[in-house]
């Protein structure tokens, strides 16, 4: 193993012990670092091996220069994206791709909820590389068994939940029968059977209910994000009735 790419979530501010035991590791074997130059597990990242004088780091950044950079000594690789490209989000992605295409393995420092940091492990799937996720909720890397496309998913869904039409889509490919096809018979069919109540043009979520949902407020619009197990919800009182 020559390389490694270093990445993780932005809202983490510390690097935890068995994260640093890792990092100890890369450092002992004289593995090449690859690392963006973001907030968070980048920066955290950076700082931790310019403290042991450790230069073996290649800072990736798709702007003139790094927006974080901790170590004069670190190689700067500025990566090139399309030009037809808008989005920021999109644009950081190529930086990610290139990464991951050029070290032998990644290591994820996770906390569930990045999307970012989601998509750099399925990245990694994807391109048959070495992956070590540790996740920050359980303070521990992801088992092997749990290192696969539909554990990683669940794992995200149940940090950010899923939208509407992605359950609407599932209800279609399971084997629960419930009359639900797009999004507005979903909405329908929860207010039936009062798990949502309407007020007028809002609906808010009965309380006995509240933990088979997550509702996330921005700049005073409510947006309801829905968990797995409403499919078993709606599996359930599809077959025995509506809820009480």
């Amino acid at each position: 193993m020559n390389s490694v790419f270093i990445s993780g979530s932005i809202a983490i501010k510390t690097l935890p012990s068995e994260v640093l035991k890792s990092f100890d590791k890369i450092l002992s074997q004289n593995i090449q670092v690859y690392v963006g130059d973001a907030d968070g597990i980048d920066i955290l990242t950076q700082k931790y091996f310019a403290s042991k004088n450790y230069t073996n780091v290649t800072v990736c950044t798709i702007k003139d220069q790094p927006r974080n950079i901790a170590s004069s000594h670190y190689q700067i690789k500025q990566i090139n994206y399309d030009s037809s490209i808008k989005s920021e989000r999109q644009k950081q992605t190529t930086k990610d791709s290139y990464m991951t295409q050029y070290s032998d393995y990644s290591f994820v420092i996770w906390d569930g909820k990045s999307k970012g940091s989601y998509s750099n492990i399925l990245r990694a799937f994807e391109n048959s590389k070495k992956l070590k996720v540790y996740y920050l909720p359980l303070s521990r890397c992801l088992s092997k068994n749990e290192l696969t496309n539909e554990s990683v998913e669940t794992i995200y869904k149940s940090n950010t939940g899923y939208t509407p039409s992605e359950i609407v889509a599932k209800i279609k490919t399971s084997n629960i029968y419930a009359n639900i096809s797009k999004v507005s018979e979903l909405k329908e069919w929860l207010i039936n059977h009062k798990i949502f109540n309407k007020y007028q043009d809002k609906v808010e979520i009965n309380s006995r209910y509240k933990d088979y949902f997550i509702v996330e407020n921005y700049r005073g619009n409510q947006n309801i994000k829905y968990k797995q197990d409403v499919i078993s919800l709606i599996g359930s009182n599809s077959i025995f009735g509506s809820v009480k």
